[in-house]
């Protein structure tokens, strides 16, 4: 293990732990606050935020008296400073003098601030400073907007919130919903660290997450014995909290374990987790440390089960950051037979993650994997952009020879966001006849079917019928009632070749089933020939009676014919014996 390594894993359990050593603060800015109201009173009153803690915050703040003080509005002369503590000093001094009014003007203009990490900053600052007079309304604000780090915010606002009425915080958070709820009391649980277990329980329950609660304190019981990585791992295991809330915890714990006993504790991730997904994502946290040497630990493993599946883990992992590597080093792993299965999972996330270095090193890759390997390459480029993966094709050529399968990838991806230059696209590069044409437009019409169906069934119409399989026109139809367009589907059958017609008004007779129109259904059945109807009747009968029973058996005397009762009474009896 290198140096460099030893000081990775030092550093992230150096940073998870702090989390547990005074809660959330948010920059220089929220350790000011708190610490200026902590002054005032060793205990923290649980009383609200009054215009007296503002000016106690103010008198006390840790900064220069002397910095300057700006007009609403003019972070160009905050962000002037090419010092950052400078830049804080100011911002802080500005706005802990600010009035409510003023903050909540501050607040609208920060919006215009183009560098994000400035604007993020400032909004920080003015929510802190905006929640000691009206935290409601610094709520209100996070809320009412479209932030992408809004829950940094709302952290924000529920940390200083909890330090000057904590009541009142804790009512607000019970009104949110979802992730919101955990992220304000994740701010009131880690801020708040001064308060007794029993209270901190407590508020967890008042909102519904104690498991947070429990999750927090197994965390902090852990890491008091993270110099003894295989007592702070049991701590963890053997609590009352899901594994799989716990995983950034057992991850970094794991990689503290792997530092004192090397790669065996890969091993013991895959006896100790019994969730499959929480062992990938624990075996892959440790792949990440040397994923070279995570191998070779597996590579000697006995039990070939384990050794297949951890190797593939590690691999996977490896294929996202070097996959030149990963895939130089199992061209020698035993058995061979687990080498090509290694092979081929590299080649995949290769694939996917880094396709047109995939592209430009194919021959790195077993001839027996490029075409398919390559298939994923090119739809992965054609997510973002189908133009350059189509210019891409000739690049391959010589590999793969036949690039038709490639473009039936690129053009299903294509057909995905934007099925009508897709559909474009095929009728423009093949002829009438050409049968890449209709292999292509199978994949791209039932797309654009949910877009434009009138050009859908046009453009399947024209296409000559096949001699066996599914025809276009079966397929359009088939989208266009799937997807609940029920209506349009009835307009266009009156349109649909012979060949394709009893196939298509199955289709749609069953569509109307499932939304309750089974009588209709029957109907619509009239205008095919008396096989044809039969078939059809029975298709309808049959569907009705496992969808809606209750409502087949009311409806029997609602059918036109005595022989369409027969058949229901029939299928009422089959499906419920």
């Amino acid at each position: 293990m290198t140096k460099e390594k030893n000081s990775t894993v030092s550093t992230r359990i150096l940073g998870f732990g702090s989390v547990f050593a005074i809660g959330l603060v948010l920059g220089v800015l929220t350790l000011l606050a708190i610490q200026s109201l902590n002054l005032q009173n060793k205990h923290v009153p649980d009383v609200a935020a009054t215009s007296d803690t503002r000016q106690i915050l103010s008198e006390n703040a840790d900064v220069d008296s002397t910095a300057d003080i700006v007009e609403v509005g003019q972070f160009e002369e905050i962000f002037k400073h090419r010092s950052i503590s400078m830049q804080y000093e100011v911002l802080h001094t500005t706005l802990s003098r600010a009035t409510e009014q003023e903050l909540q003007n501050w607040w609208t203009q920060s919006h215009s601030i183009e560098r994000e990490n400035h604007r993020k900053i400032a909004q920080s600052a003015i929510l802190q400073n905006l929640t000691m007079l009206n935290p409601q309304n610094a709520l209100r604000n996070v809320e009412d907007g479209s932030n992408f780090y809004a829950y940094a915010l709302l952290k924000s606002v529920f940390s200083q919130w909890s330090v000057s009425h904590l009541d009142s915080a804790i009512e607000a958070a019970a009104k949110l919903s979802g992730p919101s709820r955990n992220v304000a009391l994740q701010a009131i649980l880690e801020t708040r660290d001064d308060l007794p277990e029993s209270k901190r329980q407590s508020i967890a329950k008042q909102l519904g997450r104690e498991e947070y609660f429990l999750k927090l304190a197994s965390d902090s019981e852990a890491f008091k014995s993270i110099d003894e990585p295989e007592k702070a791992w049991g701590v963890l295991l053997n609590d009352d909290v899901d594994d799989s809330l716990q995983l950034e915890s057992l991850a970094v714990i794991a990689e503290a374990w792997q530092e004192q006993v090397g790669f065996e504790v890969i091993s013991n991730i895959y006896a100790d987790i019994q969730d499959f997904g929480d062992q990938v994502q624990l075996v892959k946290a440790i792949a990440r440390v040397d994923p070279a040497d995570a191998l070779g630990y597996t590579s000697g493993l006995v039990a070939e089960y384990d050794k297949l599946n951890l190797s593939s883990i590690i691999v996977r992992e490896w294929a996202r950051t070097d996959a030149k590597a990963a895939m130089a080093t199992v061209a020698n792993f035993e058995p061979s037979s687990f080498s090509t299965l290694l092979e081929k999972d590299i080649a995949t996330i290769w694939a996917r993650t880094k396709p047109m270095e995939l592209i430009e090193n194919i021959d790195a890759i077993s001839q027996k994997f490029q075409l398919s390997t390559l298939e994923t390459a090119f739809a992965s480029i054609a997510r973002q952009d189908p133009m350059e993966a189509l210019a891409q094709l000739s690049s391959v050529e010589n590999y793969v020879g036949n690039t038709s399968s490639i473009v039936q990838k690129i053009v299903l991806e294509w057909s995905y966001k934007k099925p009508g230059a897709a559909t474009d696209w095929v009728v423009s590069s093949f002829a009438q006849d050409d049968p890449e044409r209709r292999r292509l437009l199978m994949q791209v019409l039932p797309r654009l079917a949910r877009h434009d169906p009138n050009q859908a069934f046009e453009l399947a119409m024209a296409q000559s019928i096949p001699n066996e399989g599914l025809s276009l026109e079966h397929l359009v139809i088939r989208e266009i009632a799937r997807v609940g367009n029920v209506e349009m589907a009835k307009k266009l059958l009156p349109q649909v070749k012979e060949s394709s017609k009893a196939r298509v008004y199955s289709i749609v007779g069953e569509a109307m089933v499932r939304e309750s129109q089974a009588i209709k259904a029957l109907e619509l059945g009239k205008d095919l020939d008396e096989q044809q109807k039969r078939n059809y009747d029975i298709q309808i009968m049959s569907l009705w009676a496992v969808t809606d029973s209750k409502d087949l058996y009311k409806s029997l005397e609602d059918l036109p014919t005595s022989d369409l009762e027969s058949q229901a009474a029939l299928h009422l009896i089959f499906v419920n014996r």
